[in-house]
This record gives structure tokens, sequence and C-alpha cells, in this order.
């Protein structure tokens, strides 16, 4: 998604903010809802059906996370960054040695110097039941796509037996560290995109070691009612190439994938090479490809501009003539009908924040009919009907019109003293379409002249 101009850059700060790591360590957490997969400790609970597709469109269900700790982890004396120095003894990768050669992605001018790799003090943090963790032999994983270590490469690995696994590798690749971490991506991406395998995520993350990637993938061991889900993070710093994978059996895969597992070992990877690297995680969604804008909708500088900066990613459009496509305004006080005041087709789509899924979104809707004066008609018949609307608890309020020589636009408030529900809702008309926004307030609320606003901005994209 293009992220050009002033309110794209807002909307970038925003997420910025809300996922930042401070003081360099994140907690490692991530989370697979209904029939979780929960990545500290895993938990399972039953799901009413498995997902066939990882690819599906609907809304996922959130998982909360808890909130980060600092790390208490005491670095390793920090020694000479170990760029360009000879290879300590050893030849098994394991303490340090590189092997000898190149192969694999190792090199014989690295190491990886102790206290680089990840430990159970890091995975337990936090953790109710700490002692269902085990440190266990490395390579060897059950977990699907796992990639091999090369040549002069640390490595360690934990589980809670017999249902989850983390590995942690670090390969001194020298001058080959782009092109080893590319090939690992290839690698991870083809296995994942294989036979009884699915892709699930690709983020580029910005702002951790040099070059960051997390993944997201599926596959065997199985069972009729779980997969295997499988979460990792590939980073390249200075001279090494950090990978971290961590996964287990569950029935779906629902949450974002997490920086903080890179965050950590690259700060560790950095501490004892004595060398400063970045841990402000920015990511940036590879697949599934975000739609992007769409013409004749809300974009998401639109959105920023509203005051909602977080929901920057935009779904397909659904039509009417589509299966489950939309039969009618999907807000309640949205009673009068399109289809009864001879529209012709409806179309939805809705906004989301890419990091939190569940979350707060905001719902368009666009009713086309076959002229401009059908179209003001029903426009003003719904107005109208919105203006009448009751319903018990619910306190509706007209926050207010405008009107042009291209469109007109109304916006509403609702609030429900009870439940402490805000609903935000506007209708606008532009040549021949009528489209309606809705909004249930979550985290940020705006104000009339906001979202007036956003019904100005959603009726000059449909030709106003």
């Amino acid at each position: 998604m293009s992220l050009a101009g002033p309110a794209a850059a807002r909307r970038r700060a925003a997420q910025r903010t809300r996922h930042q790591v401070t003081g360099g360590v994140l907690a490692g957490v991530t989370a697979v809802a209904l029939g979780v997969l929960a990545v500290s400790p895993p938990e399972f609970i039953a799901s009413p059906e498995p997902v066939d597709s990882p690819s599906e469109t609907g809304t996922p269900t959130a998982v909360p996370t808890p909130e980060p700790t600092p790390s208490t982890t005491t670095p390793v004396e920090p020694t000479p960054d170990p760029t360009g120095t000879e290879t300590p003894g050893g030849d098994d990768g394991q303490d340090g040695g590189t092997g000898g050669d190149d192969g694999g992605g190792g090199t014989s001018s690295l190491a990886v110097p102790p206290g680089a790799l990840i430990d159970l003090e890091y995975l337990t943090r936090g953790e109710e039941f700490p002692s269902d963790w085990v440190e266990v032999p490395a390579g060897d994983s059950w977990l699907p796509c796992m990639p091999v270590a090369g040549d002069g490469a640390a490595a360690a690995a934990f589980a809670v037996e017999p249902y989850y696994r983390v590995e942690h590798i670090v390969e001194p690749a020298g001058a080959g560290a782009e092109a080893r971490l590319a090939e690992l991506r290839d690698q991870i991406t083809s296995c994942a995109n294989g036979d009884d395998h699915n892709l699930i995520q690709e983020w580029q993350v910005g702002g951790v070691g040099d070059e960051t990637y997390l993944l997201v993938w599926r596959g065997p061991p199985s069972t009729a009612d779980t997969q295997t889900y499988v979460e990792a993070s590939l980073t390249r710093a200075g001279g090494f190439v950090d990978i971290v994978v961590r996964g287990g059996e569950g029935q779906d895969y629902n949450g974002v994938a997490q920086p903080n597992d890179a965050v950590e070992a690259t700060s560790r990877l950095c501490a004892v090479a004595d060398t400063e690297c970045p841990s402000e995680p920015e990511r940036e969604q590879l697949y599934p490809e975000p739609a992007g804008d769409v013409d004749g909708w809300l974009t998401a500088d639109d959105l920023s501009e509203a005051g909602l900066e977080a929901l920057s990613q935009g779904s397909d459009v659904l039509s009417s003539n589509d299966e489950g496509g939309p039969a009618a305004y999907g807000y309640v006080a949205f009673t009068r009908d399109p289809f009864a005041d001879g529209a012709e087709v409806m179309e939805q789509r809705y906004y989301s924040d890419p990091l939190e899924p569940g979350g707060p979104n905001i719902n368009q809707e666009r009713a086309t009919f076959p002229n401009a004066e059908a179209a003001r008609a029903h426009y003003a018949e719904l107005m109208a009907a919105v203006d009448q609307f009751t319903q018990p608890g619910d306190v509706m309020e007209n926050t207010g019109s405008v009107s042009t020589d291209g469109y007109e636009a109304t916006t509403w408030r609702s609030e429900n003293a009870e439940f402490g529900s805000v609903f935000l809702s506007g209708a606008a008309v532009s040549g021949n379409v009528v489209t309606v926004v809705y909004y249930g307030v979550d985290q940020v609320d705006l104000s009339p002249e906001q979202m007036q606003r956003l019904m100005e901005l959603a009726a000059q994209r449909i030709g106003g």
C-alpha cells in the first residue's frame, strides 16, 4: 500500500507509536484464535469448525496479547565486532565454530559470539507455567518447512512437549548475509506454498537489524481437526543471519505475526557483538497483498484526515451480485431499502487496522441507481428515515448536513447509556450513487466535524 503524503506519514507514525518496541525487547507472544494456539504457553480450546483456507476474508477473532515486559536478561560481556576476525576453535558451530568453510551460508571469517542465542528465561518470562518449557536438542525439528542451519551456525531449541517448539539459529554469513537471507526466505515461501502447506502471512519489518521478514504458514503434521501453525522471523544484522521459528498445533490462525522474537534475538546478538542495532519495528504487509485504494471509495488518506489513522487497510469490494454480498444497508438505523427505491447494485467495503485483527473497523456501502434523480430521491427518503428512527435505550442525534452543487451529506450520532455504545453514521449522494458509512466507536471517537469531513470525502470520491 502506498504511503506517500502527509496523511500517510501521520498514519505510519500512529502505528509506530502503538507498536514500537521500547527498551529493545518485547516478550515473545503471538496467538492463534478459535481453537487457540497461543504461543506462550500453548493453550488449546475447541473451535466450532476448522478453517479450510488461510485466505478467508471474514473478520478474524482477536486474542488479547499481554503487554510486553522489559527484558531482565543480563547481557553477555561485549566482545569486539567479530566481522573480519579469525574463527575461534571448535568445529560444531554450537560454541562459535564455523566448520572452516563457506558452505551453506557460513564463512570462515566469522564466528557466532557466545550469548547470541535466546534462552529459557526469555521464553518463560511472564509464563503461568514456566516449568512446562524445556531445552531440547537443536535440529531434526518436526515443524513444517523448518530451515536447516548452515555451516558455522549456533542453534538452540526449546519445547513444551509434545505440542510446541521454538528453534533459534544464528548463522555467520559475512558479506553473503544478504544473499543468505534471500535464500532462506525463498526456501520457506516455496515450501509453505507447496502441497498440504499454506503461506498465511508475510511482512517486511523496518527498524530491526538491517533487514527483517516475518512469515506465518501452516502444514503437517496434522489431524482431522488441527494443523501445525508456524511463525518465523528472519533477520540480517551485520554479517549474521538470525532465524527464530516457533510453532505447534492449532485449529486456526487469526493473529498477526509479531516482531518480538526478531527484536529479542537481534538485541542479544548486537549486545554480544558490541554493535548498535535499531529496535523500533514498523511492519508492512507483503502477503496477502493489501487491496490498497479503490476508485470511488474512501482512501486510507481520507480516514487518516478524519482521525482514523490506524484503519489503513481496506478490504476487497463485495457486491450484491456476489454470494454473501450486501442485500441491504448493514446499519440498523438505515431502514430504507435501496432496491425498493430502484437501486441496481449494492457494494460494501470495510477498513480495519492491519495490526489488530478483529479490532475496530469502519464500513462503507454504496448503492448505484439508474440515474441521479433516483439516487437523490432515495437519499431524501433515507435521511428522513434515520431522523425518525428510534430504538429503546438509543439516543439518535442529527449532527449536521452539507449541500453543494455536486453532493449532499448528513451525519448522525447514536449513544446508548446502558451499554456504553456509540455509533457514528453518515449518508451522502453524488451523481447516481448513494453511499453510507457507519462506525462503532471502539478506541477513537470522532467529533461531528470529523465525521462530516469523512462524508464529504466519501461524496467527493464518487464524483462530487
